[in-house]
């Protein structure tokens, strides 16, 4: 017995780790050749947990700005770059950056932005945003009307104190006023 519920845990670990992926996140400064490592970050796109592996802010860009992003892959190109672009002062500094990885219905990175936290943080924040689908619209319900064409929710008419209780209002306001004749 306590053989088979070790044996259970470990392959619980196993799933576990295999079931988090990671991914590098780069940085390329806008008049360099290449980009540099910025994060690593490994994730579970089945809970939306994440964990900051390694982050490595930039340090050599000369402009005020960075692309911020990640290479995938697609039908037509092995190695494609997908990014945003971002100041280096949201990535650097007192404000810990907020890096957001929006993954798709297969749990894959395809879009990464980077924002500054706007408060002093320990460290370098991760946030996993996973796509949903929007509303959908119900196609092909049978609109219900009455025999004579007309709908079937009937307009309930307002009473004549219902419409016009503000009219008098203002008349009870304006015989209590008075005038100012009588008094001398």
């Amino acid at each position: 017995m306590h053989f088979l519920s070790l044996l259970g845990a470990l392959l619980l670990l196993i799933v576990s780790v295999i079931a988090e992926v990671s991914t590098d996140v780069f940085y390329w400064p806008v008049g360099a050749i290449q980009p540099s490592i910025l994060a690593r970050i490994a994730y579970d796109p089945a809970s939306l947990k994440s964990e900051l592996l390694s982050y490595h802010p930039p340090t050599d860009a000369r402009d005020g700005l960075v692309r911020v992003g990640l290479y995938t892959s697609t039908t037509t190109n092995s190695k494609q770059w997908i990014g945003s672009l971002v100041s280096v002062a949201s990535l650097v500094g007192e404000d810990q950056p907020t890096l957001r990885l929006h993954l798709g219905p297969a749990g894959d990175v395809y879009h990464i932005s980077a924002s500054s936290t706007g408060a002093k943080a320990t460290g370098p924040q991760v946030e996993l945003v996973s796509s949903q689908p929007g509303a959908q619209p119900h196609l092909n319900r049978p609109v219900i009307v009455n025999p004579d064409g007309g709908n079937t929710e009937e307009v309930v008419e307002k009473s004549f104190l219902q419409k016009y209780w503000w009219v008098f209002l203002i008349m009870a306001f304006v015989s209590m006023s008075g005038s100012a004749e009588g008094q001398g």
